[in-house]
């Protein structure tokens, strides 16, 4: 097996192995940040008297946040025009765990590569690799967020066809339904 493949496969039974550790670790993380920037965009586009527009609200996982290690998420309110029109409302979310588990990562590649020596920039590709599995979580806690802020008064002007999105920015982006109660 020549020395790229040893690295992916290395790369893809520890980003297993540590997502899976994580998706337990995570799944009664505090939202409250997120259900608060959720809030924020939704005031915005209430202020600016322009809620009868909005159809998407939508959380983008930006992979270029992930090389500057900012680990910024962008929500993102929309009109039908998505990309193309301008957007009604842009906020912010930095989910405070993904910078701690970075250094975890490095120290974990750095002591875990007995029978795989990484040079720095592959370590810095592991830790990327690893990171953007994350989007699963953040899915998760995205609509979790989502699904508690949606009673709420900040929600009672919005469309009953508002669109709940989740994805990369510029790339596919998937539904998010909410268990109503």
């Amino acid at each position: 097996m020549d020395r790229e493949k040893q690295k992916k496969e290395y790369f893809k039974s520890f980003r297993y192995r540590w997502l899976s550790e994580k998706i337990r670790e995570y799944k009664d993380y505090n939202i409250q940040d997120l259900s608060e920037e959720i809030k924020n965009i939704l005031s915005d586009v209430i202020e600016e008297n322009r809620m009868y527009k909005l159809k998407y609200l939508i959380l983008f996982f930006l992979n270029t946040s992930i090389y500057t290690k900012s680990y910024k998420l962008m929500l993102y309110a929309s009109d039908e025009g998505l990309y193309i029109d301008k957007p009604l409302g842009i906020g912010y979310w930095i989910p405070d765990f993904m910078k701690k588990d970075s250094c975890t990562i490095r120290e974990e590649m750095m002591e875990g590569t007995g029978k795989l020596l990484l040079s720095e920039p592959e370590i810095e590709e592991g830790i990327r690799f690893v990171l953007k599995g994350y989007k699963d979580i953040i899915s998760i806690l995205w609509k979790k967020a989502l699904e508690s802020v949606i009673d709420t008064d900040i929600f009672k002007d919005t469309s009953k066809e508002l669109l709940f999105l989740f994805g990369e920015y510029m790339g596919e982006l998937k539904q998010v339904n909410l268990n109503m109660h």
